[in-house]
């Protein structure tokens, strides 16, 4: 008889604190901005992901490496407990600080981040427990440049038949699509920023046609890959399987105040679809797709990547609404 799984989903990846700074402009060289805002924020993309996920009511536990001994570490973890998220499988360094991103916020709400992934990047395959994955009714991965641990965690998944999430973010890209495909290989969904996407394949400012995009898949999906979601911010979100693909819409939203972690919230509404039933179904993913544009849409209404995440109740009313 099959073990029961005690957990939706397990995140794995970065855990940071975002300082993030209102600037009206980005500095020249030699120059000087005047910070009008500065607000302290936890970050990092998996955590992001796990977090919204918890505040959806879904039983999440996070594995990465934080500081041993430091304020940022206790910010974080208080945070994860406010809603309910297992901290028992985050691992934690003597050697490095938790680690610290700076996000320097334009008015239109775009932004760049300065990363400094600290004791995150420190995890190893030695801190993935094949007892702690098959926990998990799924995993998802997200954004550290160190790739071993991953590769662990999507082995162990994929021995155990457990759907694994990749929404890999720059870090991942940049080690180029050769140097990845080894790791790809055990990834059943890949999310994919439009920007993640172009680097990847080498696309340049080629127009991302639905026709360019189902041609330019078709190596990946030579991989094993089952599903590739793209996000296209304003235009919504591309879901394609080997064989057919659709542009879902995005919500309406009256003004982008910070687009901060909307991948991250993207990614968080989809995994609360999917738990649901687990299924590759096209339509089934549509729908999830949806949820996944909802959170992400609420998500950039607000200053920081976890302030405008929603519970169940209030994203079942407005996916029943729309």
């Amino acid at each position: 008889m099959p073990m029961a799984k005690f957990f939706d989903v397990i995140c794995i990846g970065a855990a940071l604190v975002d300082m993030v700074a209102k600037v009206d402009r980005e500095p020249l060289d030699d120059d000087e901005v005047f910070v009008p805002e500065l607000h302290l924020f936890s970050g990092g993309a998996a955590a992001n992901t796990a977090y919204a996920c918890a505040k959806l009511g879904l039983k999440v536990a996070f594995i990465g490496k934080l500081g041993y001994k430091d304020q940022f570490k206790d910010k974080i973890i208080n945070e994860f407990k406010e809603v309910s998220l297992d901290t028992s499988l985050i691992r934690y360094s003597k050697d490095h600080g938790t680690g610290l991103a700076y996000v320097a916020l334009k008015p239109n709400g775009e932004r760049r981040i300065y990363a400094y992934s600290g004791a995150a990047n420190t995890l190893t395959p030695n801190d993935i427990k094949s007892e702690d994955i098959i926990r998990a009714k799924t995993i998802f991965l997200s954004s550290l440049k160190n790739l071993e641990p991953f590769k662990r965690a999507a082995e162990v998944a994929k021995k155990n038949n457990i759907p694994v999430i990749l929404n890999p973010g720059m870090l991942i890209i940049a080690h180029g699509f050769n140097n990845i495909k080894d790791f790809l290989v055990n990834i059943d969904i890949l999310i994919l920023s439009k920007r993640e996407f172009r680097l990847l394949l080498h696309l340049g400012d080629v127009e991302l046609s639905k026709q360019v995009i189902e041609e330019k898949t078709k190596n990946i999906f030579k991989l094993g890959i089952k599903i590739i979601i793209i996000t296209m911010g304003k235009e919504g979100a591309m879901v394609l399987n080997s064989e057919k693909s659709e542009l879902v819409k995005p919500i309406e939203v009256a003004e982008v105040v910070d687009t901060t972690g909307a991948g991250d919230a993207f990614s968080a509404g989809f995994i609360y679809g999917f738990i649901r039933n687990l299924s590759f179904k096209f339509k089934e993913l549509k729908s999830n797709v949806i949820f996944g544009n909802i959170i992400a849409g609420n998500c950039i209404q607000k200053l920081g990547a976890r302030n405008g995440i929603l519970t169940t109740d209030e994203l079942e009313q407005k996916s029943f609404n729309d």
